[in-house]
């Protein structure tokens, strides 16, 4: 079973994100993710109409990526998405990546991690509502910290916190980025 390798505490959350370090493929991926659930004492998620995790009441999200396994539950919409920074997210940028992304590009700068801060988040997003999230004009953002953000879900008219977190060293050749993103309201 794994162990936590991971735990991050959530605003009004009983819950904290946990992760713990993956290996081999996606079998064994859905594995950890089913031990690490058990080992938190979640209960099995069950998939809405939309293909949105819940668990029970709750919003959950799950994610596997860059060596990592990742969960997270709270009571207002949530979204998790872990990845490494890797060349392919150059390679599909202009699908991801636009005008609207200017203040993350400002804050950050040019380059591969960038991008995986923005896929991350973008992702995140994504999963918290489950649909209808435009990767290229669907999210603004209105603020940019170093390991913080805020930005609205455009078709959803939801504001959402966002948390980046470079993860500890797995064994992915890159860094790996979680993005944690939570809804402001019970959308």
């Amino acid at each position: 079973m794994p162990e936590f390798s991971f735990s991050m505490p959530l605003p009004d959350s009983p819950h904290p994100v946990v992760g713990c370090p993956v290996q081999g493929d996606i079998r064994a991926q859905r594995a950890a993710m089913a031990q690490l659930l058990a080992q938190a004492g979640w209960p099995t998620p069950r998939k809405e109409d939309s293909g949105r995790p819940r668990m029970g009441d709750a919003h959950c999200s799950l994610s596997h990526g860059g060596g990592w396994a990742v969960a997270a539950r709270h009571t207002r919409p949530i979204g998790v998405d872990v990845e490494a920074a890797s060349d392919r997210l150059l390679k599909v940028a202009a699908r991801f990546c636009g005008p609207a992304d200017q203040p993350v590009l400002d804050h950050f700068g040019e380059g591969v991690e960038t991008l995986c801060r923005l896929w991350t988040a973008k992702e995140a997003v994504f999963k918290a509502f489950g649909t209808s999230v435009d990767f290229l004009t669907g999210i603004r953002w209105t603020e940019v910290g170093d390991d913080t953000a805020r930005l609205t879900a455009v078709q959803h008219t939801c504001d959402l916190e966002l948390r980046w977190i470079r993860m500890p060293q797995s064994t992915a050749p890159a860094p790996v980025w979680l993005a944690v993103a939570v809804a402001e309201t019970n959308a």
